[in-house]
């Protein structure tokens, strides 16, 4: 059997080749000037917007952003790319992770610019597993403080669909806004969450406290990410109870007597299963229990409902949408 290298499923000389199906500079403004307003208001969800409107420019068949993560430990460490937004057929694979080594856009950061492949899985074979199939995907690096940081890419599942010299140009803008909406959110501090929060719930809100709503328990090991959802949740008029391990939060549990409980479900003790097993044995259907986590397939949310979770959402939850939960 031949091997196959790189270079043969990447064929960027296309891009110059084929005649563009239509000018999409004024459409990818309009789109980039939207995304700006939604980077202002509700930047948790940019990434998100973004990879709709690279959907719908390059009129392609999946989308998404790829950030590079480190993952393990020690020895065991390796770089990832780890899917953040995805639309389109592969949505359903939101947070899906790839190695570095077998990924198209370690490729990608490597080559430090725009790549056009063709049936790629016949050199990243892990695509192979993840249907449907790629007949082409357009990937556009990005980077944030000269460091290279993640991609934009666009899939062609249907092997009509060709990209061109317009959709390299689209894509290469959104990734120019990509790498500023990256920038934005890692820097969020929690005070910026909690201005965030009432810029989107409602631009009329008072300075003064609301009545108390609900009571609340945060299980999180993420220790700012726990902080930050306490304040916004506490912005909103709730009592909040943060725990950061599965047994604290259990410990505390007659004492708080919560009527809504958000676990993390990857914490070192006790996962968020185990955990939510243990709250409704012991205060039934008295507390809602929702998992709040970055697991995102559907295996994992009809795991959540197994478990005893009455929701199942995938990070991060937007603060209008924690307001329309907790009532």
């Amino acid at each position: 059997m031949t091997e196959v290298s790189v270079d043969s499923v990447i064929a960027n000389e296309e891009l110059s080749r084929r005649r563009p199906r239509r000018d999409l500079a004024a459409a990818t403004q309009a789109c980039i000037d939207a995304l700006a307003r939604e980077l202002a208001t509700s930047p948790r969800q940019v990434l998100q917007k973004l990879t709709d409107a690279t959907l719908e420019l390059c009129q392609g068949d999946s989308a998404g952003v790829s950030l590079v993560e480190s993952d393990g430990e020690g020895q065991e460490r390796r770089q990832v790319f780890r899917w953040h937004a995805v639309s389109g057929k592969w949505a359903p694979l939101l947070w899906t992770t790839l190695p570095r080594e077998f990924s198209p856009c370690g490729t990608v950061l490597d080559r430090k610019g725009a790549q056009l492949m063709v049936d790629p899985q016949r050199y990243f074979t892990p695509l192979a597993n993840v249907p449907p199939k790629v007949h082409e995907v357009l990937l556009v690096p990005f980077s944030v403080g000269g460091e290279l940081v993640g991609t934009v890419w666009v899939v062609a599942h249907n092997e009509t669909r060709r990209f061109d010299r317009e959709d390299r140009q689209a894509v290469s803008r959104l990734a120019t806004f990509a790498a500023q909406a990256y920038e934005r959110l890692s820097s969020l501090s929690a005070d910026d969450v909690v201005q965030l929060s009432r810029l989107s719930i409602d631009r009329a809100v008072k300075p003064t406290r609301a009545p108390v709503q609900k009571r609340v328990l945060v299980v999180d090991d993420n220790v700012d990410a726990a902080t930050s959802l306490a304040l916004v949740l506490r912005t909103l008029g709730h009592e909040v109870f943060v725990a950061h391990d599965g047994r604290s939060a259990l410990a505390e549990l007659s004492r708080m007597r919560p009527d809504i409980a958000l676990l993390d479900i990857a914490m070192p003790d006790m996962t968020g299963y185990e955990v939510a097993r243990q709250v409704r044995a012991r205060l039934g259907a008295a507390v809602r229990i929702v998992a709040l986590t970055g697991f995102g397939l559907a295996e994992d949310r009809a795991r959540a409902i197994e478990a005893g979770f009455d929701q199942h959402i995938v990070k991060p939850a937007e603060p209008a949408f924690l307001r329309s939960l907790l009532g």
